[in-house]
């Protein structure tokens, strides 16, 4: 059976993390898509963006929300209509789904070497603490998951990484840490939760109220 890691962050907040362990058969038989849902999934045309999408559905409904309840704004993000907010992602080996009464963030990303080339791109200068370590595919890893969730959860399209999105100082021994965002002259302030599993790197951003 496929590994499946539930986490509590707070009262409000659940994340399940599984394996992609089954066919595409097998995990059809255990999610009922909704049409909507079955419509996008037919456009998906690798089989691991296809294994991927249905996993992460499957977490979702082992939070006991039904995929009736599922739904996507304009710009591609997740909302629950009863009123909790949500996040999913998935990488070739796990997928994850996330409900919470803040609104929230989830990414989940293996180790890649070539993350160290594309850094510049979305590591802000104040974060170069990340390239003073050895280990710098997995803290760039981390650094990453951690801009991502916190894209998620703000929920606005256009937001720049690198310039809009600072991550504090973190090690790897590290499971919590804070972001902030920067938009229209506003600061916003986010908790970060931080897992590391067998070379991937699991990030949960969640806005502080």
């Amino acid at each position: 059976m496929p590994i499946i890691k539930e986490f509590r962050f707070n009262k409000n907040t659940t994340v399940i993390l599984r394996d992609i362990g089954e066919t595409e058969e097998e995990l059809l038989k255990l999610v009922a898509l909704t049409p909507s849902e079955n419509d996008t999934f037919s456009k998906r045309k690798s089989l691991t963006h296809r294994l991927g999408f249905l996993s992460s559905r499957l977490c979702l409904t082992e939070l006991g929300i039904s995929l009736e309840e599922l739904h996507f704004e304009d710009n591609g993000a997740p909302f629950l209509k009863n009123d909790n907010f949500c996040s999913l992602t998935h990488t070739t080996r796990y997928a994850a789904a996330a409900i919470s009464e803040l609104p929230i963030g989830i990414d989940v990303e293996g180790h890649r070497d070539k993350i160290i080339k594309i850094a510049p791109k979305f590591m802000h200068d104040e974060e170069a603490f990340v390239l003073q370590k050895e280990n710098k595919t997995a803290l760039l890893t981390r650094l990453w998951t951690a801009k991502e969730s916190v894209y998620k959860a703000f929920g606005t399209p256009g937001i720049e990484f690198k310039n809009q999105i600072r991550i504090n100082a973190f090690s790897m021994e590290n499971e919590m840490g804070f972001a902030t965002l920067v938009h229209s002259d506003k600061k916003y302030r986010f908790t970060l939760h931080f897992r590391s599993i067998e070379k991937t790197e699991f990030c949960i951003a969640i806005k502080e109220p």
